[in-house]
């Protein structure tokens, strides 16, 4: 089959009650036609959810901005490409893409949530497990996460606590900085803070169970909460939680494998750098700078800070990307 090259996809804006503004800093326009009041929060740059997934966003599924596959879905590519769109990685049992990628900016502290696993998942309807990973973008000074709960703390303790301010002070409470990375594990308590904008890796799930939501704090309308499943869903230890300081210097690591995805994150000045296994899909995100990716069967396809490309399991086996200024990029692949 003829090498489709990289896939630039049309992000869907997402509102919420706690975005920032620096998503659209990055590219990311509002629909035409918004009102001028309306915040957005998550820029969903890879997605393939199905209606009945979603819980926060209109639409589900982000559409090839270039050609030859204009307008297409992730789902209608896999049914038209199969492996030559996903090498050996399966999609999900009901046929869609099998990962998220988001980027996250927050002017106030995200709900106090937790994601369940595929067991809690499967008794309900529309409910799908989430495992995610943040790679932090930029941070303001002072700026934390919080990730999982302080020594000590139980099951009666988050009870009690549950709904309240008080839920906070028995969470871990981390400062964040551009370059850090945190993988949290479907069941892990977490909140993002005010004043980070992230990178988020994660299975392709919109289930959210929310603890507490800082209504009085910042006087945002109520949502609603989900504390009796949000409980049976928390695990009170985490110990595949990783955290991981920011990367000094040129060079790659891998920041996670799981058995849904694997991170690897590029730093590089004035050099190629060859990003990924000959056949198998990658999504490439530049978190700085900017490169062009280079390869024999395309064009070359400039990407700067923000933005994200799909790369075909049939795609080129030799792609790199040139930098054209120093630049980190995550290469996401799938299992």
């Amino acid at each position: 089959m003829r090498d489709p090259g990289p896939l630039a996809l049309e992000p869907i804006l997402v509102p919420k009650p706690w975005g920032g503004k620096r998503l659209q800093e990055l590219g990311k326009v509002p629909p035409s036609r918004t009102a001028p009041t309306l915040r957005y929060g998550e820029s969903w740059e890879v997605a393939d959810l199905p209606d009945d997934a979603l819980s926060a966003s209109e639409r589900g599924r982000t559409l090839v901005a270039n050609e030859p596959h204009l307008g297409k879905s992730l789902r209608r590519l896999i049914s038209e490409l199969g492996p030559a769109l996903l090498g050996s990685a399966s999609p999900t049992p009901a046929g869609d893409f099998p990962l998220l990628f988001k980027l996250l900016d927050t002017a106030e502290n995200l709900s106090i949530q937790v994601h369940p696993d595929e067991h809690y998942a499967s008794r309900g309807s529309g409910w799908f497990a989430k495992t995610e990973s943040w790679y932090v973008l930029d941070a303001k000074p002072g700026a934390t996460i919080l990730k999982g709960l302080r020594p000590g703390v139980g099951m009666e303790d988050i009870r009690e606590a549950a709904g309240t301010p008080a839920l906070a002070g028995l969470m871990q409470k981390i400062p964040v900085r551009p370059g850090d990375f945190h993988h949290l594990p479907a069941g892990t308590v977490h909140a993002l803070g005010a004043g980070v904008t992230v990178a988020e890796v994660q299975t392709p799930s919109d289930t959210t169970f929310r603890l507490y939501d800082w209504t009085a704090e910042y006087s945002r309308p109520a949502r609603r909460l989900h504390i009796t499943d949000a409980l049976n869903a928390l695990s009170l230890v985490s110990p595949d939680a990783i955290s991981l300081p920011g990367m000094t210097g040129d060079g790659d690591r891998l920041l996670v494998r799981t058995p849904h995805y694997r991170i690897r994150e590029h730093r590089a000045t004035d050099h190629r750098v060859l990003l990924r296994s000959p056949q198998e899909l990658s999504i490439l995100a530049v978190v700085s700078g900017r490169a062009v990716l280079e390869g024999s069967g395309h064009a070359p396809v400039e990407m700067g800070t923000g933005s994200t490309a799909v790369i075909p399991a049939a795609a080129t086996t030799d792609i790199r990307a040139m930098t054209l200024e120093t630049v980190t990029l995550l290469e996401i692949g799938l299992g």
